[in-house]
C-alpha cells in the first residue's frame, strides 16, 4: 500500500483562506512543503499538534512527538492518520463592503429625507491561526476550502451596523449636510476602524486598512438637493427683492404661455402676488421682504418745498404764483386790510387777524 509522500498546496488563486489536504494517511517518508505566504496546521485526533511555517519538513517523530507511540508495521513504517490544513496568511486588500439597505435620514440643512448609502474597500490579515481554526473552521468548513467570500459574508452584518451608526451620528448629532459628508470620510474611516478592530480580533484577524469609496443617495434625491442648492445660490447672488421680482415674472410668463384661459389667469395672479411680496403666512412661495427693504411710498397729499394747496380747488401750486394754474383763482400776497405781506397759504392775516380770502356770494 502506497502512502502520500509529498504534502503541499499550490493554492486556488488568491481568494482562498484555508484548505484541507485531501489525504489523511502519511508515513515517515512523507515531506510537508509549506509555500511562502502559507502556514500548515497538523491535526491528530481532533487536536492541533503542530503549526508549521514556510519551508520543507519531513514528517517524523521529531516533528510530531506523538508518532513515537505508534507501533511499526510493514516495511518498518506505519500510516499516521493525521489531517493537514493549509492557511493563507497573505494580506487580503480587496474585500469590498457596502450597506445592505439605504439609511433613511433627514438632511440637517435642507430638511428633506434622503436614503444614504455607502460602499468601500478594506484589507484584513489572518494572524491568530490557531484561534481562528478552533473557533470558526468547525462551523464553516463545508467543503475542502474556505475562501475570503465566506469571511466577507460573515462580517457583513457587523460592518453594516457600525457604518450606519457612525453615519447617523454625523448627520443627526453633528449636523453635517450631505454635500459636506465627503469631507469627513477620513474621520468616518478612522472611527469605523477603531470599532471594527475589536470585532476582527475576536476571530484572529487584523484589520489592515478601511476606505470609503462613496457615500451617496439615489439620483432623484440628489437632483432635489441640487435644485435647492442652486435656488439658494441664486437667492444669495440676487438679493431678496430682485429674486422675488424675477421669480414673479417667471410665473407670470409661464401662465401666459398656457393656452387655457383659467390657467393663464391663475399664472398671472400668482406672478403678481409673488412679485408684490406674498408672505409665508399667506401661502406664498417667495419669502417675505424685510420691513427695511419694503419700498417707501410718499403720500399723495403732501406739501413739498414752497408749495401749498389752492384755497379754491385744492391743487398744489407754488407760493410765488399769483393765480392758480388749474382754476385761475387769485392768490393773496398782501393783506387786503393792513397791506402786510402774508403767506398765500394762510386763511387769516397774522398782523390784523382779518380773513385773507372772502367767499364770493
Amino acid at each position: 500500500m502506497a502512502f502520500f509522500e509529498l504534502i503541499k498546496y499550490d493554492g486556488n488563486g488568491i481568494n482562498w483562506l484555508i484548505s484541507k489536504h485531501p489525504v489523511t494517511e502519511f508515513n515517515k517518508n512523507s515531506k510537508l512543503i509549506v509555500s511562502p505566504g502559507q502556514v500548515a496546521i497538523i491535526v491528530h485526533n481532533g487536536q492541533i499538534e503542530k503549526i508549521v511555517e514556510e519551508g520543507t519538513t519531513r514528517i517524523n517523530s521529531e516533528l510530531l512527538p506523538f508518532l513515537k507511540a505508534v507501533p511499526k508495521a510493514f516495511y518498518g513504517t506505519n500510516p499516521y492518520p493525521i489531517e493537514i490544513y493549509f492557511i493563507n496568511k497573505r494580506i487580503k486588500l480587496d474585500l469590498f463592503w457596502g450597506t445592505s439597505d439605504p439609511l433613511k435620514l433627514i438632511d440637517p440643512k435642507y430638511n428633506i429625507q434622503i436614503d444614504v448609502r455607502a460602499r468601500g474597500q478594506m484589507g484584513i490579515k489572518l494572524t491568530n491561526y490557531q484561534y481562528f481554526f478552533q473557533t470558526l473552521v468547525g462551523t464553516l468548513m463545508k467543503g475542502a476550502t474556505i475562501d475570503f467570500n465566506i469571511i466577507q459574508s460573515f462580517f457583513r452584518g457587523k460592518i453594516n451596523q457600525i457604518i450606519k451608526k457612525i453615519l447617523t451620528d454625523f448627520f443627526v448629532v453633528r449636523k453635517v449636510t450631505f454635500f459636506e459628508i465627503e469631507a469627513h470620510t477620513d474621520e468616518i474611516s478612522g472611527e469605523f476602524k477603531k470599532e471594527f478592530d475589536q470585532e476582527c480580533e475576536q476571530f484572529g484577524f487584523d484589520l489592515i486598512n478601511f476606505s470609503i469609496e462613496s457615500i451617496n443617495v439615489p439620483e432623484d434625491e440628489f437632483d432635489k438637493l441640487n435644485e435647492i442648492l442652486h435656488k439658494k445660490a441664486e437667492f444669495d447672488q440676487l438679493g431678496d427683492q430682485n429674486y422675488r421680482t424675477i421669480r414673479g415674472y417667471d410665473v407670470y410668463e409661464a401662465g401666459a404661455k398656457n393656452n387655457s384661459g383659467a390657467a393663464t389667469m391663475m399664472g398671472v395672479g400668482m406672478g403678481m402676488n409673488m412679485a408684490g411680496g406674498m408672505n409665508s403666512s399667506q401661502g406664498g412661495i417667495i419669502p417675505p421682504m424685510n420691513n427695511e427693504e419694503a419700498p417707501k411710498t410718499e403720500p399723495k397729499e403732501k406739501k413739498t418745498g414752497s408749495q401749498f394747496k389752492c384755497p379754491n380747488c385744492g391743487e398744489f401750486i407754488d407760493s410765488s404764483k399769483k393765480f392758480c394754474p388749474e382754476c385761475g383763482f387769485k392768490l393773496v400776497h398782501n393783506c387786503p386790510s393792513c397791506n402786510s405781506v402774508v403767506d398765500p397759504s394762510k386763511k387769516f392775516c397774522p398782523e390784523c387777524g382779518q380773513p385773507l380770502y372772502k367767499k364770493e356770494a
